[in-house]
């Protein structure tokens, strides 16, 4: 692993080869595309499951909630374990468990045993393998490419998510109006699917020093010390928080206003994936803004731009056409979480990546888990223009944070 002054890793005396020809990130990234297709797609079909149950979007965004938490509670824990265990092994693991939830979960559908507490349990489950997937792939992807090609790998890496952001909702809408237990089963599938290409990659995963460990909870404050010492990270983790706040609020909320006033799930659908367009068309701009803009530059534009943009959204639900500026303001965000993914990777040692992506993931996403919450509230007791422009203010207030805080605005 290289430090921020560039020390070169194991991966970097390997010979070089385009990242389209390197077969394990070929496999760990057909794997993270299925991953997150999958993920898209449950997204999108829990609160229209919930909604379909209870008609209540209070217990929609209740369920939302509930996951963020967990996900939330989960982060720092998950990045320690997976710095202890084989980092393609727990892949692995978390795909079978999740395919065969979801699986269960599709049968209890069509049965008509299912009820919004049995949803809230798998919800909560699948999230959580989710949260111990996530930092094993990105922990491992260092010793698949090497440390040049970090940025061009988290690039596409970003492409491959907002990809799935495209499709999963797209699919999400379509299957659930094909029936309710149909993304479900499908979302299995995914994880089925990924588990065979993980189970390709070929390669030393198992963390160095993983029998010499502390207690987890001392793992985890190592980690969380790395992050506040690193003056960048630092200030990503003050401001990030309120930016996710506002896009996972906005989303959330398109959502529950646009069904709330009858619009079908597949136009739903197709409007997520028009947003989720904005940002895979910036993972394609992405490469090409590297070097030419500091991270600093980027944050604040994003956040800047992502204030006005959702101020211009507000007026025009319940219109699909509220996902053309939501799109535009996702842009940038690419490039800044290359950007930023590169640099975590590289202010890391090697056997304390996990805890140290989890931490930056816990602390950047902590306020997002009020999200949905928040979104559901607004939407049932005033409006879905009033949740959007509630939004829009946080957002401002990140772009203030971004130009005042030293590690944004010295960032290189």
């Amino acid at each position: 692993m290289s430090d921020a002054a560039g020390i070169e890793t194991d991966a970097d005396v390997q010979q070089e080869v385009p990242l389209r020809r390197n077969e394990g990130f070929r496999m760990l990234w057909i794997g993270q595309l299925l991953s997150d297709t999958g993920s898209g797609i449950g997204l999108l079909a829990y609160p229209l499951l919930i909604l379909a149950l209870t008609h209540s979007a209070v217990l929609a965004g209740v369920v939302g909630t509930s996951r963020a938490i967990t996900l939330l509670c989960l982060q720092l824990p998950a990045g320690a374990l997976s710095d202890r265990f084989d980092r393609r092994l727990t892949m692995i693991i978390c795909d079978i468990m999740r395919a065969v939830l979801l699986a269960l979960l599709g049968i209890l559908i069509v049965t008509h045993l299912a009820s919004w507490p049995v949803v809230l349990v798998v919800c909560l489950i699948e999230g959580g393998a989710g949260a111990i997937f996530n930092p094993a792939a990105a922990a491992a992807l260092p010793g698949i490419v090497p440390d040049r090609q970090l940025e061009q790998a988290s690039a596409a890496t970003e492409a491959r998510t907002y990809a799935a952001a495209l499709a999963g909702p797209a699919l999400g809408g379509a299957l659930f109006g094909l029936g309710q237990a149909v993304p479900f089963l499908a979302n299995a599938v995914s994880y089925v699917v990924s588990f065979g290409t993980v189970n390709r990659i070929r390669g030393q995963f198992r963390p160095e020093n993983a029998a010499e460990r502390k207690a987890l909870w001392r793992e985890v404050a190592d980690g969380l010390q790395v992050v506040w010492q690193v003056p960048i990270l630092r200030a990503v983790a003050i401001t990030a928080p309120l930016m996710n706040f506002a896009f996972t609020g906005v989303i959330f909320t398109v959502t529950l206003a646009l069904r709330h006033h009858g619009t079908s799930t597949a136009v739903i659908g197709l409007v997520q994936a028009t947003i989720a367009a904005g940002g895979l068309l910036g993972a394609i701009v992405a490469p090409r803004l590297q070097g030419r803009m500091r991270l600093g530059a980027l944050a604040t534009t994003i956040t800047l731009a992502g204030a006005l943009l959702f101020g211009a959204a507000a007026p025009l639900l319940p219109s699909p056409l509220v996902a053309a500026p939501i799109a535009i303001a996702l842009l940038l965000a690419p490039a800044v979480n290359a950007a930023l993914f590169a640099v975590t990777l590289r202010s890391a040692p090697a056997e304390m990546r996990g805890r140290v992506i989890n931490t930056v993931v816990m602390a950047t996403t902590a306020l997002a888990a009020l999200a949905p919450l928040t979104a559901g509230l607004l939407v049932q007791h005033v409006s879905g223009a009033w949740a959007v422009g509630a939004f829009a203010a946080t957002a401002a207030a990140a772009a203030v944070l971004c130009l005042i805080l030293p590690g944004l605005r010295h960032a290189a």
